[in-house]
């Protein structure tokens, strides 16, 4: 008896076991490849400040706005990287390629930048209150001399790609080009700042 018992439990957990719901999450990466013109170097050392997300993109949830001012996630996908931290490095890697600085990193890293560049993502989602939805990607930037914080430039940048094809697949790959364009514009921007001969006094 108590070895049909131990079989009859075993039958049942596996049978348990095997109507399991569980979905492993499915990532999406975005990889933007803005076209960066080279300029003229300045000789100045530029520090990047990573770019503070606003709340709704301050996790790797895929966001998305909806008619009746609905912001909702998808539930079983996440974007493979904190949305802030990509931006941040694709802006820091096209204002690299450009050449305009003798150097550029990570502000807390750098003993003495000369330029420091501050900002915040303002929007990652997809707009399905567009037809078609379309990718959006906005952030607000800051460009300021490192000792007097004296402001140099300043402006909110926003890049809308619509989705070729309407699921997340089809969004990770819009948002791929928006983030590429918002990218190539702020990096155009900023080089056609024109800086002084030399860096301000440390």
């Amino acid at each position: 008896m108590r070895y049909a018992t131990l079989a009859l439990m075993a039958v049942l957990c596996a049978g348990c076991f095997g109507r399991s719901t569980y979905t492993p999450t499915a990532y999406y990466t975005v990889d933007p490849a803005p076209a960066v013109q080279p300029a003229g170097e300045c000789g100045l050392r530029l520090g990047v400040r990573p770019l503070e997300p606003a709340r709704p993109y301050s996790r790797s949830k895929i966001a998305y706005r909806a008619d009746g001012h609905v912001l909702g996630h998808y539930p079983g996908v996440e974007w493979a990287e904190l949305p802030g931290d990509l931006v941040t490095r694709a802006l820091m890697d096209a204002l690299a390629a450009s050449g305009r600085f003798s150097d550029v990193g990570r502000a807390i890293d750098m003993a003495a930048p000369d330029l420091i560049l501050t900002g915040q993502l303002r929007r990652f989602d997809e707009a399905r209150t567009e037809d078609p939805p379309v990718a959006v990607c906005e952030v607000r930037l800051e460009l300021r001399h490192a000792v007097d914080r004296q402001a140099l430039w300043a402006d909110t940048l926003t890049a809308s790609v619509p989705l070729e094809r309407d699921d997340v697949a089809g969004l990770s790959e819009a948002m791929s080009r928006a983030v590429g364009d918002l990218v190539a514009e702020a990096a155009a921007r900023i080089t056609q700042i024109e800086f002084p001969a030399e860096a301000p006094a440390q």
